[in-house]
């Protein structure tokens, strides 16, 4: 039996009223999907048994040892083709057996490296099923929806494949734990199918812009609501070739000087440096 306002005679008579007619309200999701190869290693050097006593002293002693590590230890950007203007993939390498999403732990040395699209053209979408505010909401992502992405991961996933098989990474492989059988597109591709993620960058559900499927105006301000703005990354009309977090932020610094009435961007910083 559900509780409260999950009670069914009481959801029966649930409704959501429209205040406004925003076609663009939960699609345009866009995410970084990942995938990647995990090596095991027969030399000591990674993050595994890292969670011990010893290091716990050292780093509360002296903010040194393993455990200052941020786990992703290196990452870098590529263009897979040649006649790219910017990069397609984005590689994380872990020196540890980062499984299904790093919720298993790892229970032998080794490396983990991925590669993500950066610049996906697939599109999914956001929305409610149910007026019940507990209810989850429909979610689909439509990974490799457009065939050039799911290129670019293939593209990726071998470059991984090739970077752990490279001195002086090579000498920290000893076996695969997670890889695809060869090289060919058709084991990448049902490697990829097996064990791609999420890197957990969403954004785009409440795009910025000014045509009819933009749900917020440049100034952040929901079309057709008075008094409501979005502020966080579902505004961003296309994702960050890179992390989320630091254009995230600086949307939020943004909206801050929205908020005040400060119309130029560095507004409030040039105002504390003149002593204002």
């Amino acid at each position: 039996m559900l509780s409260g306002i999950g009670r069914p005679s009481e959801l029966a008579a649930l409704q959501i009223s429209l205040v406004a007619e925003v076609p663009g309200v939960g699609l345009n999701l866009i995410d970084h999907p990942m995938s990647g190869v995990i090596y095991l290693s027969d030399r000591e050097g990674s993050l595994f048994g890292a969670l011990n006593e010893q290091s716990l002293a050292q780093f509360q002693t002296k903010g040194r040892g393993p455990l200052t590590s941020n786990a992703a230890e290196a990452g870098g950007f590529v263009r897979t083709r040649a006649e790219l203007d910017a990069p397609d993939v984005q590689f994380h390498l872990v020196p540890a057996l980062f499984i299904q999403e790093g919720l298993v732990p790892g229970q032998a040395h080794g490396f983990s490296i991925a590669a993500s699209v950066v610049n996906p053209r697939s599109r999914g979408q956001v929305a409610l099923v149910s007026p019940d505010p507990t209810a989850k909401p429909f979610i689909v992502h439509n990974y490799y929806d457009d065939p050039q992405d799911l290129r670019t991961q293939i593209a990726g996933v071998r470059l991984t494949m090739q970077i752990a098989n490279t001195a002086p990474l090579a000498q920290w492989a000893s076996n695969p734990y997670l890889a695809p059988a060869s090289d060919s597109d058709e084991d990448i591709v049902a490697h990829i199918q097996a064990t791609m993620q999420t890197i957990y960058h969403p954004v785009g559900t409440c795009k910025m812009g000014t045509d009819d499927m933009a749900v917020v105006d440049p100034q952040l301000r929901v079309r057709g609501v008075e008094g409501l703005r979005v502020v966080d990354a579902s505004i961003m009309p296309t994702v960050p070739r890179g992390n989320t977090n630091a254009p995230t932020i600086a949307v939020a610094e943004r909206a801050a000087d929205l908020v005040r009435g400060l119309t130029a961007a560095g507004a409030s910083t040039s105002s504390r440096l003149l002593g204002g």
